[in-house]
C-alpha cells in the first residue's frame, strides 16, 4: 500500500538562514571584549591626565606609580563590565574613593571619576531600579569627598558656598545623566524585545490560521475527491451491464459534491467572521462518524467501527482534530487500498483517546491513486495533533494487531496502521462501554 507511510516532524528554520544569522551573533559576540577594552582605554586615559597631576613635571615617580597603581586595576575591572556589572562597580569605587582619600592626606593627587561613571552606566543598564539607585547612591560618596576637599582646600572662607555650587553643578547633573540614560536605554531595549516578540507571536498566529486553514480544505476536499473518483469509476464501469447501480452510484457522487460544498461555504463564513477555530470544531467529532463511514462504504471499502471504554468530553478542537485523523486514515485507505479492503476503526477511551484505523491492504488498487495524493495529509495532521500534546504514528502493519481477537474485529495481513492519541478533557460520569 503506497501510502504515506512514516510521519516526519515540525517544521523548521532553513539551514541558510540559520548560518547567516548564526554568523552574524558570532561575529557581535568576538567584537564585544574589543569594544569593551577600547571604551576602558577611553575613560581611562581622561582619568589619568585629566583628574590626577601625573603629567606635571614636578610630580614624583613614586606619585606617578600610585596613580598608575590606581589607574591599572580600575581599567582592567572596566573591561569586564558587561559581564560583571556590580562587581566591576564596587571595584571602580573602591578605587576611585580610595585615590579621593590619599589625595586628602596628600600623598598624590587623583581624584577618578569618569571609570566610576561609565561603571554606574553599566550597572543601571543592565540591573535592576533597585540596584541602579544604591550604584546611583554610592557614587556620590568619592564625588561628595572631591567637592569636600577642593572647597576646604582652595575656597576663601566668602566663597565656600559658590565654589560648593559649582563643584556640585558638574557633578550631580553628570552623574545623574549616566544613570538617566542608562536607565532610559534599558527601556527602549525592553521595548524593541517586547515589540519584537509580539511581532513573533503575531507572525506564528497567522502561520497556525494558515495551516489551519490548509488542513480544513484537506479534509474537506480530498475526501470528497476521492470518494467521488472511486463512484464515478463503479458508475463508468457499469452504467452499460448495470444502469441502476450507475445511476445510484452518480447520485452518491452528487450528494457528496453538495455536502462538501455545504462544507466549504460554512468555512468560508467563518473564516470572514472569527476564524475556523470556533465554531466550526464543534460540527465535527468521534460521534459524527456515521456519513463518514457511509460514503467509505459506498466507495467499497468494508469498514468496521469499534468503541472501547467509556466515552469521555473532548475540546471541540480536539474532537475536530480527531474526526480529521479518521478521515485522513479512511480517505488513504480508499485511495491506496481500493475496494474490497476490510479496515477497522477503533476508539479507545482512558485516560487519553486512542485512535487507530486498520486496514489489510486487500483490496483492489485504483490505478490513478498517486494522482489523488496530496502527500501532505498525515503530516498535517501530526502538526495538529502536537499542537494538543498528542502523538501520530503511521506506517505498514504486516500483522493483527490483537491477534487474540475474532478475525472480523481486525484486519490481519499485510496493511496499514495510523493511530494517534489526543488528550481527553474529562471522563463521563456514567458511560457503559460502546461498542458497534
Amino acid at each position: 500500500m503506497a501510502a504515506e507511510s512514516r510521519v516526519g516532524g515540525g517544521t523548521g528554520i532553513e539551514g541558510g538562514t540559520g548560518v547567516e544569522v548564526g554568523t552574524g551573533a558570532r561575529s557581535r559576540a568576538q567584537s564585544i571584549p574589543l569594544q569593551d577594552f577600547a571604551l576602558a582605554l577611553a575613560v581611562l586615559v581622561p582619568d589619568v591626565f585629566y583628574y590626577s597631576e601625573i603629567a606635571k613635571p614636578e610630580t614624583t615617580w613614586a606619585a606617578r606609580l600610585a596613580v598608575l597603581g590606581l589607574a591599572l586595576p580600575e581599567g582592567a575591572a572596566l573591561v569586564l563590565r558587561r559581564r560583571l556589572p556590580v562587581t566591576v562597580f564596587a571595584v571602580v569605587w573602591a578605587v576611585a574613593t580610595a585615590a579621593v582619600l590619599l589625595t586628602r592626606t596628600d600623598v598624590l593627587m587623583f581624584t577618578p571619576y569618569f571609570g566610576l561613571l561609565l561603571a554606574l552606566y553599566t550597572v543601571a543598564e543592565q540591573r535592576r531600579r533597585a540596584v541602579g539607585l544604591v550604584a546611583l547612591a554610592l557614587s556620590a560618596v568619592p564625588a561628595g569627598l572631591v567637592v569636600y576637599d577642593i572647597v576646604v582646600r582652595s575656597a576663601g572662607p566668602g566663597h565656600v558656598f559658590s565654589a560648593s555650587l559649582g563643584l556640585a553643578m558638574f557633578y550631580v547633573p553628570l552623574t545623574i545623566a549616566a544613570w538617566g540614560l542608562a536607565r532610559w536605554g534599558r527601556a527602549a531595549r525592553a521595548a524593541a524585545e517586547r515589540d519584537r516578540r509580539e511581532l513573533a507571536e503575531a507572525r506564528e498566529a497567522v502561520r497556525r490560521e494558515r495551516a489551519s486553514i490548509a488542513h480544513e480544505l484537506h479534509g474537506i476536499v480530498s475526501h470528497a475527491v476521492v470518494v467521488m473518483v472511486m463512484q464515478a469509476e463503479e458508475a463508468r464501469s457499469t452504467v452499460s451491464t448495470d444502469p441502476a447501480r450507475a445511476d445510484e452510484a452518480l447520485g452518491h457522487i452528487e450528494n457528496l459534491g453538495r455536502s462538501a460544498m455545504s462544507e466549504l461555504r460554512r468555512m468560508l463564513r467563518l473564516l470572514r467572521t472569527a476564524g475556523i477555530s470556533g465554531g466550526h470544531a464543534a460540527r465535527r467529532g468521534p460521534d459524527d462518524l456515521e456519513p463518514l463511514l457511509a460514503d467509505v462504504r459506498r466507495a467499497g471499502v468494508l469498514v468496521d467501527l469499534e468503541v472501547r471504554g467509556s466515552v469521555g468530553t473532548l475540546d471541540d478542537s480536539v474532537g475536530l482534530t480527531a474526526y480529521r485523523c479518521i478521515q485522513e486514515a479512511l480517505t488513504n485507505i480508499t485511495k491506496h487500498a481500493g475496494p474490497g479492503t476490510h479496515a477497522v476503526v477503533r476508539i479507545t477511551w482512558s485516560d487519553v483517546l486512542l485512535i487507530e484505523v486498520v486496514d489489510d491492504g486487500g483490496g483492489r488498487t485504483f490505478p490513478l491513486s498517486g494522482d489523488l495524493s496530496t502527500g501532505h495529509g498525515l503530516l498535517g495532521l501530526a502538526e495538529r495533533v502536537a499542537v494538543f500534546g498528542g502523538e501520530l504514528s503511521a506506517g505498514p502493519y504486516p500483522s493483527a494487531p490483537y491477534p487474540s481477537a475474532p478475525d472480523r474485529s481486525a484486519p490481519h495481513r499485510a496493511g496499514f496502521r495510523v493511530a494517534a492519541t489526543l488528550p481527553v478533557a474529562k471522563a463521563a460520569e456514567a458511560g457503559p462501554p460502546g461498542g458497534r
